[in-house]
């Protein structure tokens, strides 16, 4: 989708290139050296590799180097600030920049998504992470520069400073706003035109806001609780009755 919105903002279409494919070898879990000691989780991977400067998470750099391409698109802008800062490679556009926010979907926002099984037969699950993500996402937005500390063991920002400038202004707590549901259709409408999913289906019935209502609900009650009643020698939850305060 970037690939044709910079060709469609330039006067071109797809026939004017050439697209050449690159499979990504998804093998890196048959590793030994990844195996040891055992991953708790698959984020660990982040942690144990040197993700800013590992070409397997930048794989296209060397074809483009080595003039097997004549120009390469990364999702995101921080892989281009990465591959900008060897010297080598300079980006030639920016879609970011461009005032039409349409033109910027690229696999975001970001969903959170499960299994339909899931959801049904274990909506506890669903709202436990549901809460452990906006409560995530509230305290990010308090403290930007811790939170930009703890992200740049995982994104392709620079650094630390580099990731806190790059979150700064963005709202952490997952939403369903219009603007995110409508970046979803576009994508969604993108995939099914091009055969990435073979069924179509409506956004606004697929998402499941009741989820996020629900956690929001049950966050905001427990930050009652620890904020208000917590303080009081007698009576706790909002199932307190009959709490009597003395006026002096």
């Amino acid at each position: 989708m970037g690939i044709l919105n910079i060709l469609k903002l330039h006067g071109m279409t797809i026939d004017d290139v050439e697209l050449v494919e690159f499979p990504y070898a998804d093998d890196w879990y048959d590793d030994p050296a990844m195996l040891v000691p055992p991953m708790n989780n698959p984020s660990e991977l982040w942690l144990r590799r040197d993700h800013k400067h590992d070409y397997a998470f930048r794989p296209l750099e060397k074809a483009l180097l080595d003039g097997t391409v004549d120009a390469i698109y990364n999702q995101m802008g921080q892989l281009g600030q990465l591959s900008e800062a060897t010297g080598k490679i300079k980006a030639i556009y920016n879609l970011a920049n461009h005032p039409d926010w349409t033109m910027q979907v690229a696999n975001t926002p970001a969903v959170i998504t499960c299994t339909d099984v899931m959801a049904k037969e274990h909506p506890e699950l669903v709202l436990a992470y549901m809460r452990a993500m906006l409560n995530v996402g509230l305290w990010a937005n308090r403290n930007k520069h811790a939170a930009g500390e703890i992200l740049n063991r995982q994104t392709f920002y620079l650094d630390a400073e580099h990731t806190y400038e790059g979150i700064k202004d963005v709202d952490m707590v997952p939403s369903l706003s219009a603007q995110n549901l409508e970046c979803i259709r576009i994508g969604k409408d993108f995939m099914f035109k091009h055969g990435y999913i073979k069924n179509d289906f409506d956004v606004d019935e697929w998402a499941q806001p009741k989820f996020l209502e629900e956690a929001a609900h049950q966050v905001l009650e427990e930050e009652w609780e620890r904020r208000s009643w917590s303080k009081m020698a007698h009576g706790s939850g909002l199932e307190a009755k009959g709490t009597q305060l003395g006026l002096g």
